[in-house]
């Protein structure tokens, strides 16, 4: 609770005067002025004091016979007024006069307000006494106005300051005929003819612009106070206040609030004093910062009760703390097994004082083995606005089970107020670690299309944190084949540990290129993968997942021909004998063309070399579908005698791909042995050449051409 000067100034901005309100009080107060004895040359004083001298004071009127039906000036009597004043209503009087000899008298007044510019009446009366018929007036007797109403439309806002208040008095006799004794007079100053008037008019001013407020916030617990100063003229004086009966009250406090007998009346100059006091308000209950509407009280000498009040912001020692986690941060933290974790927060004073919070600790429902200690000070100093961390380290021991959560709870507590607090509870988990994979396919088959220009493929997996802290996990990844080579990548970036968070997944990529699969089609691959958690995590989390891997032969064109496929001569060519085949005959070589892959092949040829000597094509217009076949004729029409060695070229120009699988079985060697004609070659034309070469050898070729198309578009 700093005091301060400057910041006390800066809350006057909020003292708004908002009225000046009399309470008690009517607006105005009838003040009862005397004609005194005292003044210079025809201007007497007017004075607020009872006279209290024996002897009168007398003022003559003219005693000239025609003085009857004329007003002639008697007398003036004025005060100066030194503060700002209100005209009432009316004003009133009474003069005693003492005559002989008289038949009426009559008094003209004038009452007005002088200025520096000149006269202002405010009202002009004329009132008069008649002797009863056959009497004069003799002895003492008095003139009296009984109300007459103030012209008030010269001073609309009011009569400032340092004016003069006076009365004229004139006066017109009728005497009495024939008599030489003619005496008036007009009487005052003495206690038994109190001539005097009274006038309806505000006076005391508690002024609305010359206040002062000090809020006087200290170190010291309820000991702040607010002074208040306040200026109260009284345009006839400050004598002429009651000091004693100056009160300061506020408006909904019990008893007006506790000022401890400081209120007092101040002297400031001749027509004005101060009211003051201390407010000590924290000792009043229920004080809060706001507007409080403070009213002020005095009496005057004459009996009027003067009120005024103002309204003021008071800005009282509030307390307020706030709790917060920076971004990062939490009360909810995790450690392993005889681990420690540290907790940090942030204390914030949101009242608008300096205050000292203390920090304790409640670990009372913590398990024996852990400990909890504070890293900071127990106390943080703050001044309104500022803030300061308190760390907090919560350790657990080695048997702690994992998964297993405590709770510490931490208070914050006000100095200034201790019902000021607030509670934090950190909650430590004890770590659990764990990883799995997600949505591993069992098997996988490689479509050899699908190899990249480098000859790779890619699959996907997701290894997911399964445990209750971020952790990093180191990867393997190994093959059956150890020809095969493959990788482990995250977004293109090859890797060997990954760190993730806590129920968290992240997309691993597998790259395998699978060298020379093409020799073990359909053969199945044993893939391994495994995952470890690694420091900081415990070792204890581990995960293998195994899948099967092949490249289907379905998914390429394998074309081969065989031997044991192949007919020469509608005879196996293992039991063929050299003298089935003679010079000069026609050979008619039978194969069937097959395609060991599940994938369509489109045109392609079947050539017969002798030697680098093309001896017959044949063409397969349709293809081969997946896994079929399609017969092929090749003819030799005139072969020479000897030992003659036959290639078969099955799709010599390459219009198959198959870049995936072994050619080496699309070639076929044919060795044959022709011999020389004989005699009974020529008789057999008669006979059984006769279905070959006779009349029938047109049909006969015509059924193998037609049987070879039909194979031939076979898919």
């Amino acid at each position: 609770m700093m005091k301060s000067i400057g910041y006390s100034l800066i809350l006057l901005g909020f003292a708004i005067l908002l009225n000046t309100i009399p309470a008690d009080a009517e607006k105005y107060g009838n003040t009862e002025f005397f004609l005194a004895k005292s003044g210079i040359g025809d201007i007497y004083d007017l004075t607020v004091d009872e006279p209290s001298e024996a002897t009168p004071k007398y003022w003559k009127c003219r005693d000239d016979p025609n003085q009857a039906n004329t007003f002639y000036p008697l007398v003036s009597w004025e005060t100066n007024m030194g503060g700002p004043l209100e005209l009432g209503d009316s004003y009133s009087y009474s003069f005693w006069v003492e005559s002989t000899n008289v038949q009426e008298i009559s008094f003209k007044t004038t009452l007005y307000i002088r200025t520096q510019d000149g006269f202002n009446n405010l009202s002009v009366d004329e009132v008069s006494k008649t002797a009863g018929f056959g009497s004069f007036l003799s002895e003492n007797y008095t003139l009296d106005l009984e109300s007459s109403d103030l012209d008030k439309s010269l001073f609309p806002d009011g009569v400032p300051a340092y004016t003069t208040l006076g009365l004229k008095l004139e006066t017109s006799v009728t005497w009495a005929p024939d008599t030489e004794n003619r005496t008036v007079w007009v009487k005052a100053a003495q206690s038994d003819f109190l001539s005097s008037f009274i006038l309806d008019f505000k006076h005391v001013n508690i002024e609305n612009d010359d206040y002062y407020f000090d809020n006087d916030r200290v170190e010291a617990i309820d000991e702040d106070s607010l002074f208040i100063k306040v200026n109260v003229t009284n345009a006839l004086g400050a004598d002429n206040f009651d000091i004693s009966s100056a009160e300061i009250m506020v408006d909904g406090i019990s008893g007006g609030g506790k000022f401890k007998d400081t209120i007092q009346l101040k002297d400031k100059h001749t027509y004005a004093k101060y009211i003051q006091g201390k407010w000590w308000y924290q000792e009043d209950n229920g004080i809060t910062s706001g507007n409080y509407v403070i009213r002020f009280s005095l009496k005057d000498n004459f009996g009027n009760t003067w009120t005024s009040s103002m309204t003021y912001y008071l800005e009282v020692d509030q307390y307020g703390l706030e709790i917060g986690f920076d971004e990062g941060s939490s009360s909810n933290g995790q450690l392993p097994k005889g681990g420690k974790t540290d907790y940090s927060f942030k204390i914030l004073n949101t009242g608008n004082t300096r205050d000292i919070f203390m920090i304790t600790i409640d670990d009372s429902d913590v398990p024996s083995g852990w400990e909890v200690s504070l890293q900071s000070d127990s106390s943080v100093d703050l001044q309104m606005d500022q803030s300061s961390y308190v760390q907090i380290r919560v350790e657990a021991p080695v048997s702690a089970k994992g998964g297993s959560s405590e709770r510490v709870t931490i208070t914050v507590t006000s100095s200034g107020n201790d019902n000021i607090f607030e509670d934090v509870s950190l909650v430590t988990t004890v770590r659990t670690y764990g990883v799995a994979f997600l949505s591993v396919p069992d098997r996988i088959k490689i479509d050899p299309e699908e190899l990249d220009i480098d000859g790779y493929y890619k699959f996907k997996i997701n290894l997911r944190n399964t445990g209750s802290d971020k952790d990093t996990f180191d990867l393997g990844v190994t093959t059956s084949r150890s020809d095969w080579t493959i990788r482990a990548e995250v977004q293109g970036n090859d890797i060997s540990a990954v760190t993730i968070d806590k129920s968290q997944s992240v997309a691993v990529d597998i790259v395998v290129r699978p060298v020379n699969y093409e020799d073990s089609l359909g053969e199945e691959v044993t893939f391994l993968m495994t995952a470890d958690s690694i420091s900081p995590g415990d070792g204890s989390a581990t995960v293998n997942s195994k899948i099967i891997v092949d490249v289907p032969v379905e998914k390429i064109s394998d074309l081969s021909v065989s031997i044991d496929d192949v007919l020469i001569n509608n005879k196996p060519i293992a039991i063929l004998q050299p003298s089935d085949l003679q010079e000069g005959m026609p050979i008619v070589i039978q194969l069937t063309v097959n395609n060991n892959g599940g994938k369509s092949t489109g045109i392609f040829g079947v050539t017969l070399y002798e030697g680098s000597r093309i001896v017959d094509e044949f063409v397969v217009e349709q293809g081969i579908g997946g896994f079929g076949s399609a017969p092929v004729i090749l003819n030799w029409e005139t072969p020479s005698e000897g030992l003659k060695t036959l290639k078969v070229y099955v799709d010599f120009k390459q219009q198959t791909d198959e870049s995936n699988s072994k050619r080496a079985d699309n070639t076929l060697t044919l060795p044959l042995t022709i011999s020389e004609k004989s005699a009974s070659s020529s008789n057999s034309e008669n006979t059984d050449d006769a279905l070959l070469f006779g009349p029938n050898f047109p049909l006969t070729l015509g059924v193998l051409s037609f049987i070879s198309i039909i194979y031939g578009r076979k898919k």
